[in-house]
């Protein structure tokens, strides 16, 4: 067995919570522009203009990638917020994996009850390749939503053979 890499973005989606939020931050500022600053007096163009500089960095908060990098048995998933600022979310050996199969796979529908933390680093649309794996990380059982591409699956394929129950 050879070295492994694979890489994929996955875009998640706007969820009905994200259009509330967005409304929400536009309300705000617009109820800071038209109530509170025009009391600032001489400095009005500097509080509309901070105002509206953290609007809009609130906003692009909402545009959400998230990255599978696989190297060997290691899953690091990453998010990019707004095309440019990226944190680590998790770093997983799929090693660790108890049980991976489709979201919709009635088969293992048991196998996914009975965890204390969820992970959806998914569009938040259920497809042909979002899969939950189960598994414990910091002395709690996961189960985690995610959406490898085929490549990624066979990778993990080859370190979780009886583990990964792929969808046919």
């Amino acid at each position: 067995m050879g070295d492994v890499f694979k890489e994929q973005l996955v875009t998640k989606k706007r969820t009905f919570e994200d259009n509330m939020l967005f409304f929400l931050i536009i309300l705000a500022a617009c109820m800071l522009l038209f109530l509170v600053i025009p009391l600032l007096g001489n400095f009005f163009l500097i509080g509309a203009a901070l105002v509206i500089y953290g609007a809009y960095w609130l906003l692009q908060r909402l545009n959400i990638e998230y990255e599978y990098i696989l190297t060997n048995d290691e899953l690091d998933i990453d998010i990019i917020m707004s095309k440019s600022k990226r944190k680590k979310l998790l770093t997983v050996s799929v090693k660790n994996f108890e049980i991976m199969a489709h979201i919709n796979d009635d088969n293992y529908a048991h196998e996914f009850r009975g965890f204390d933390k969820v992970l959806d680093y998914s569009s938040r649309e259920i497809k042909d390749n979002t899969y939950i794996a189960m598994f414990n990380y910091n002395n709690q059982k996961v189960k985690m939503i995610f959406e490898p591409n085929e490549e990624i699956l066979k990778g993990i394929f080859q370190y979780i053979p009886r583990k990964l129950h792929i969808k046919k």
